[in-house]
C-alpha cells in the first residue's frame, strides 16, 4: 500500500489517541450502539464534499472499519488501526481528504462523550469456583467422531498424520522466530504479533515458490509493517526462517 500525507488536524488527533490513558466511553460497545451516534454527521459530511451516489456506500464502509477500531482497540493500537484504515482505502481510491475529515468527526463524537474511568478494585479478592474442564480430545478423535471436516483425497491415518506435521511445523516456526527476536532485544510482549506474521509466512512457504514466494512475503510484510511491526525484523524473520530475501 502506498503511504499517505496526513494533514495536520488528523496528526494530532492520531497523536492524541496514541497517548490517552483511558479508552473512550465507546470501547468494547457493539457496532448497532455505536454507529448511530455518527450516522447523522457521517451522511452530512459525505453530501457536504459532494460525493457520487454510487460511491457512498464505500465511505461507509470505510467508517465501518473505523468504528470498528474505535470500539475494539485504544491507546496506539488504535491510532495504528485508525492510520492503517485510512490508508488503505485511499489506495482503494477515495479521497484522503473526505476520509481524514470522517476519522476526526468520530473522534470528536466519541472524545465528548467522554473516556472510561478504571473500575474500582474490591479490598479483599472475590474467589470464584472455576469451570470444570473436559478432556480435549485429539485430531484423531475428532476425526473419527466427524467433527473436523474430511479430506476427500486422503485417508483418516495420512490427514491426521499431515495435521500432526502441520502442528510440529507451527511449533518449529514459533521456537526459530522466538530465538531471532530474543538476539534482536525485542520484548516478550510483541512475540505474539510477530508470531502472527510468521506464521502466515509460513502457510504461503507451503503453498507459493521462488518469485511468486517472494512477492507474497513482500505484500505481507507490507501490511505488517504497516500495523506498525518494524520492517527489518519482519524481513530478518523472513530470510532466517524461511529463506526468503525480500528486496526493498
Amino acid at each position: 500500500m502506498r503511504p499517505i500525507e496526513l494533514t495536520a488536524e488528523t496528526r494530532d488527533v492520531l497523536a492524541f489517541i496514541g497517548r490517552t490513558e483511558f479508552p473512550l466511553s465507546v470501547y468494547g460497545r457493539s457496532a448497532g450502539r455505536v454507529w448511530p451516534m455518527v450516522r447523522g454527521q457521517v451522511s452530512k459530511r459525505i453530501s457536504s464534499f459532494g460525493v457520487p451516489v454510487h460511491e457512498v456506500n464505500m465511505y461507509k464502509r470505510c467508517v465501518t472499519e473505523l468504528l470498528k477500531a474505535f470500539r475494539t482497540e485504544t491507546g496506539e493500537p488504535l491510532a495504528a488501526a485508525l492510520e492503517l484504515g485510512v490508508r488503505k482505502w485511499s489506495n482503494l481510491g477515495l479521497v484522503p481528504e473526505l476520509l481524514e475529515q470522517l476519522l476526526c468527526d468520530c473522534h470528536q463524537k466519541f472524545h465528548s462523550v467522554g473516556h472510561q474511568m478504571p473500575k474500582r478494585k474490591p479490598l479483599v479478592p472475590e474467589t470464584k469456583p472455576g469451570p470444570r474442564r473436559r478432556k480435549r480430545r485429539t485430531y484423531a478423535q475428532a476425526l473419527e467422531q466427524g467433527r473436523v471436516s474430511r479430506s476427500g483425497s486422503a485417508t483418516m491415518e495420512e490427514q491426521s498424520a499431515g495435521h500432526a506435521r502441520g502442528i510440529a511445523q507451527n511449533r518449529d516456526i514459533s521456537r526459530k522466530l522466538a530465538l531471532l527476536l530474543k538476539a534482536r532485544n525485542i520484548p516478550g510482549e510483541r512475540f505474539i504479533r510477530y508470531n502472527g506474521f510468521a506464521q502466515k509466512l509460513g502457510r504461503l512457504s507451503r503453498k507459493y515458490g521462488d518469485k511468486s514466494l517472494q512477492m507474497a512475503a513482500s505484500d505481507l510484510i507490507d501490511y505488517y509493517e504497516a500495523k506498525s511491526l518494524d520492517g527489518d525484523t519482519l524481513r530478518a524473520i523472513a530470510a532466517a526462517v524461511f529463506g526468503i530475501a525480500v528486496v526493498t
